[in-house]
């Protein structure tokens, strides 16, 4: 039986950022465009190029917060939900991807500082097929 050709990401070349973005509906932002800016943020940081780095945007129809489950995106309550994946990065790095999708968002959405939840899920080289690579 063949085994199959199972490329891996280089050590010198981390998994890229993929930006996953789940929010309530944003009658008023444009979310290529705002999933564009995430991602030219995000490689900017990094110092790679845009295309390194990919954003998907997820719109929900229900979100509570507690009692209430607005119809829309408000400014200053149920914060954008995102999730960044990508390859091991010195903690210093995760800090500045957090901070820069956070900042980014809130620029773009018009949303109160800080109303904006993102988290960084490590992606281990060995777990992740990448055809190109």
């Amino acid at each position: 039986m063949a085994v199959a050709n199972v490329h891996r990401a280089s050590v010198k070349n981390p998994p890229m950022p993929v930006v996953r973005i789940r929010t309530l509906p944003q009658p008023h932002a444009d979310l290529r465009a705002v999933s564009i800016a995430v991602a030219e943020a995000v490689a900017a940081e990094l110092g790679e190029e845009p295309r390194g780095t990919w954003v998907t945007w997820e719109t929900v129809d229900a979100y509570a917060e507690g009692g209430v489950a607005p119809s829309e995106q408000p400014r200053d309550t149920h914060p954008p939900i995102a999730q960044v994946l990508a390859g091991a990065r010195p903690a210093e790095t995760v800090d500045r991807l957090l901070r820069t999708v956070g900042d980014t968002l809130v620029a773009e959405l018009g949303l109160d500082p800080g109303n904006v939840f993102v988290t960084f899920q490590e992606v281990a080289a060995d777990r992740l097929y990448d055809a190109s690579a």
